[in-house]
């Protein structure tokens, strides 16, 4: 069965709010890079904290969620997003987020809400452990 283990959310400042997460809820940074985006958990769920870019963007907000999924499940899955007339689609070659740690594929549902679908999680692109954690402390 597929499980969403990831949701994205816009912020203004994701290092500040990433301090928010760690400060309240014990969550832990598993990364930051060089475009002001934070990812942190509590274990279970990844929230990928996302800068926001354009204008257009929310200033908060969701942007989008994940799935994980069985490797072996993935051409049945895909067959029946085709009943939908749902394509996935690799937004993330040669753009500026790709090296984003869990996406494979991004969706829009029936409605245009946009999810990403992976089999498993590549390594997020952070600075040193003890690093990325003093960060968000430092960005007040």
């Amino acid at each position: 069965m597929a499980k969403i283990r990831h949701i994205a959310i816009f912020s203004e400042n994701p290092k500040k709010l990433a301090e928010f997460y760690v400060d309240v809820f014990g969550m832990k940074v598993t990364g930051m890079d060089d475009l002001g985006n934070a990812w942190v958990t509590d274990g279970y769920m990844d929230v990928a904290l996302l800068a926001r870019r354009t204008e257009k963007a929310p200033k908060a907000g969701i942007n989008h969620w994940g799935f994980t999924i069985e490797p072996g499940d993935k051409t049945g899955i895909y067959e029946k997003m085709k009943k939908y007339g749902v394509t996935p689609y690799s937004p993330y070659v040669d753009a500026p987020e790709a090296h984003r740690p869990y996406a494979e594929d991004a969706v829009k549902d029936p409605d245009g809400n946009r999810f990403d679908v992976s089999t498993g999680m590549k390594a997020v692109r952070t600075e040193s452990p003890a690093a990325a954690k003093k960060e968000p402390a430092s960005a007040k």
